[in-house]
């Protein structure tokens, strides 16, 4: 376990990193590996959610994804649907037109 001796003994030996012995770079290789063993088993298990959440907001982008999709191939629908209404409004207007002419048409035959 990391300690305040350890890391006392660290800081001694990279002080004097470029004068140390073949032994003092060991114990300094050693006591480097020791330390970053330690932080990885203490960072171990955030990484680990951290990589749970990922995960599950990759799923939720793609989920999204997929909605958006669906929505914007239902707005293209109905923007067809809303473009056929007002073509067939159209038209029947200018049907209804057309009978209106013919009734007065009619209606001022049979008058004269």
């Amino acid at each position: 376990m990391w300690n305040e001796t350890k890391q006392h003994q660290l800081n001694d030996l990279r002080a004097r990193e470029a004068a140390l012995t073949i032994d003092e770079r060991r114990a300094l290789e050693r006591l480097l590996y020791e330390l970053e063993e330690e932080e990885w088993q203490a960072l171990n298990p955030s990484l680990g959610r951290l990589r749970g959440e990922q995960a599950e907001l990759q799923h939720n982008v793609g989920e999204t994804e997929m909605q958006t999709a669906a929505l914007a191939v239902i707005a293209l629908r109905q923007d067809d649907l809303l473009k056929r209404a007002e073509a067939q409004l159209t038209a029947l207007r200018s049907e209804h037109e057309a009978l209106r002419m013919e009734r007065e048409r009619v209606l001022n035959k049979s008058v004269a």
